[in-house]
């Protein structure tokens, strides 16, 4: 079951490994690197696993609208309905195969929207066809990157089960010795993201892989 996560938590724990007995007091890395590399961890693992997921219920369809905006910090979409109607995903190619005007030929009553796609249209919009002549919910259901872990701390909980921590802890420890200069230990970070590689398999296998 997921929890939360208090990634300052994490950054703490890390300092002894990191040769520091404060924040303060690091020497090599400062406390916004660890922040970005926490951050970084997690939007890497919002791509390689299903583990964050998110229903969003923002959007209404409007009459003769086919296209509308995915859910802030998407990455993969899961789910459509129209209403409480299931949509189909499809891609542009099949879509034409059936219907060379399925960008445009209007819904009915006897034939609601049925599919949805995603290609050619960019990262942030979705379309659905038939086209909509009816103001419905348009319940999506998607993979997220997490909120931001941003510096100024004004978010530092995950919800993600326990295990997620390590992870986060051997990625930022990757990236530290991995860091070119005076700290530099190149085996210990290897070792580091090989651990990665393994949370990752762990992870995959329990959630399904990402996008």
């Amino acid at each position: 079951m997921a929890g939360e996560i208090n990634t300052q938590t994490v950054i703490d724990e890390l300092l002894p490994a990191l040769h520091s007995s404060s924040r303060a007091n690091l020497t090599f890395w400062s406390e916004q690197d660890l922040e970005e590399w926490i951050d970084d961890s997690l939007k890497r693992l919002s791509r390689v696993c299903g583990i964050f997921v998110e229903r969003s219920a923002d959007n209404t369809t409007v009459n003769g609208t086919s296209s509308y905006l995915l859910p802030t910090r998407h990455v993969a979409t899961l789910h459509v309905s129209y209403g409480t109607r299931p949509l189909r995903p499809a891609n542009s190619i099949e879509l034409e195969m059936r219907n060379p005007s399925y960008r445009t030929v209007p819904a009915t009553v006897a034939l609601p929207p049925s599919y949805w796609y995603e290609d050619l249209e960019g990262n942030a919009t979705l379309r659905i066809t038939p086209v909509p002549i009816a103001a419905v919910s348009l319940p999506i259901i998607c993979t997220v990157f997490p909120t931001e872990v941003d510096t100024a701390e004004s978010n530092t909980l995950v919800q993600a089960p326990a295990p997620v921590a390590g992870y986060l802890a051997m990625y930022t420890l990757s990236k530290a010795f991995g860091k070119e200069g005076e700290s530099e230990m190149p085996d210990v970070g290897m070792h580091c993201a090989a651990r990665c590689e393994m949370y990752e398999q762990l992870l995959q296998s329990y959630y399904g892989p990402g996008c």
